[in-house]
């Protein structure tokens, strides 16, 4: 980020001025969540429509937007901390350890007892972010540049062990192991709302009360020092928080990329504002993304229910190809 966007993140507006993205992408994600309540394959003016929209489109569509707000406020929150714009909630590692959890638990056949499967890849996330942690640590100061590397080194090494174990599974218990490492919410419940939507809430309200500390690192760790912000205790605290989220949405939904790089640069693109701005902003955002995307699975193909992550991918590896070239 260089010093005109730091210094056009922190440029006050007037409260009109304030409401009116707020007002813009509540109206959207109003619509969008309408939009995909209405659509499935089944009309609502069957019978069970009652049935069928409590039970599964409703829960589908929260999950979708709950995990899309949580990806896009883990993102914007590694953006800030790492000052790097293309930081993203999988670069750290998190998406690597849940998905590796997942793996070896469908290769010991795991996957047959409800709800386990998500637990060890929820164990696999945390553990990752303490392993990168741990590497990055250098003389009680936590290093940027030593963070993405070694997220970068486990996400291989799990991918090696995915590799691996997948090689190992049962062809019976492969397939829905495949289907939940392309992101799929398919299956969602009112629980798996609850374990999303929470720890979502709870870190917004962590990241709200840090948001002026957050705010100050856009100059640099010792700008933001000078101002009495104590940044090893912020780091800590920011990357806990978004990596366990990160944790808890990969563990429900499996591997949505993109969402966490795509969403804070979009809205930056129309509304530069501080880091309590854009935390909201974000949430918004991504829940529509998501919701819209998961839409487009289920629904384009008659036959088939593509992968989630297929179409965040489709839209977020050009926006990231576009900010590597001009960053150089």
């Amino acid at each position: 980020m260089n010093d005109h966007d730091s210094s056009s993140f922190l440029v006050p507006r007037s409260s009109f001025a304030l409401a009116k993205p707020f007002l813009l992408l509540a109206i959207v994600f109003l619509a969008v969540i309408a939009l995909a309540v209405s659509f499935g394959a089944v009309s609502l003016d069957d019978p069970a429509a009652r049935t069928i929209l409590l039970r599964l489109r409703l829960p589908r569509v929260l999950l979708a937007a709950a995990i899309g707000a949580t990806l896009a406020v883990a993102g914007l929150t590694f953006q800030t901390l790492l000052r790097n714009p293309l930081a993203d909630p999988f670069i750290l590692g998190v998406s690597g350890g849940a998905a590796a959890g997942a793996a070896i638990a469908t290769a010991l056949r795991w996957a047959r007892v409800p709800g386990l499967v998500p637990f060890i890849a929820f164990l696999g996330a945390c553990s990752a972010t303490a392993a990168v942690f741990l590497l990055a640590r250098r003389r009680d100061h936590t290093d940027p540049t030593r963070l993405l590397i070694s997220g970068l080194v486990l996400n291989a090494f799990f991918s090696a062990i995915i590799l691996i174990a997948f090689s190992l599974s049962a062809q019976s218990d492969l397939t829905a192991a495949l289907r939940w490492m392309m992101g799929n919410i398919s299956a969602a419940t009112w629980t798996d709302v609850l374990l999303v939507t929470v720890p979502m809430l709870l870190a917004m309200i962590i990241l709200a009360f840090m948001a002026n500390d957050l705010r100050m690192l856009v100059f640099g760790e010792e700008d933001a020092q000078s101002r009495g912000v104590d940044v090893e205790r912020v780091k800590l605290i920011g990357f806990g928080t978004a990596s366990i989220i990160t944790g808890a949405a990969v563990a429900v939904s499996g591997i949505i990329g993109f969402v966490g790089l795509l969403v804070p640069h979009l809205i930056r693109l129309m509304w530069k504002r501080d880091f309590r701005h854009l935390l909201p902003l974000c949430a918004l955002g991504g829940a529509v993304l998501v919701v819209g995307a998961d839409l487009i699975s289920h629904t384009l193909v008659i036959t088939a229910e593509l992968p989630i992550g297929a179409f965040t991918a489709i839209l977020g590896v050009p926006f990231f190809l576009s900010l590597l070239r001009r960053e150089r």
